[in-house]
């Protein structure tokens, strides 16, 4: 064994075993959300394996796992925030927070609604609301004159307000 792999720390493995739990137990705090927090320590593990020969290093390389699980919880957040604002913008009231079976129901239905959107209105709405992208960035990235990316902005939001007030009239005349 060379002297550089003595100060190498622990293994990947055992350096898991002794963290992941409190990893993930540090993104539920913040996410408040089991799958989400889920995603965010199996991402952060996944990161500190992808740069293990450097974090492994480290005088604390937990700390470095903690930073990463933080930030990656603080996308999730800010993801979380956008397509509420989307919500609130496309419905005159946010999805039902009381029951979270109807919350995931119209989320799913909102969703659908958004993958049956032309192409080119559902890259927009995509780049716009989950990468949180400007009018200008995603000019670029579909190749279009920003007043062309605010018009199909516009024509999307307007089809996704139709087809959810449609089916909120059509949950309540089930009913």
């Amino acid at each position: 064994m060379s002297d550089q792999d003595t100060h190498r720390g622990p293994d990947f493995d055992e350096f898991v075993a002794a963290e992941f739990t409190n990893i993930l137990a540090l993104a539920l705090a913040v996410l408040h959300d089991r799958d989400d927090a889920v995603d965010v320590a199996q991402e952060t593990m996944a990161r500190t394996f992808a740069r293990w020969d450097v974090v492994a290093t480290l005088d604390r390389p937990g700390a470095w796992t903690r930073r990463v699980a933080l930030n990656l919880a603080t996308d999730t957040l800010r993801r979380r925030t956008r397509r509420q604002r989307l919500h609130l913008r496309l419905r005159s009231q946010p999805p039902p927070i009381a029951d979270e079976q109807d919350t995931v129901e119209w989320d799913r239905t909102f969703w659908a609604e958004v993958a049956a959107l032309p192409k080119r209105e559902r890259d927009v709405v995509v780049l716009h609301y989950v990468d949180d992208l400007t009018i200008a960035d995603i000019a670029s990235i579909v190749d279009s004159p920003e007043g062309t990316v605010k018009s199909d902005l516009s024509r999307a939001r307007g089809r996704l307000r139709n087809a959810m007030q449609r089916n909120d009239h059509d949950v309540q005349d089930e009913e």
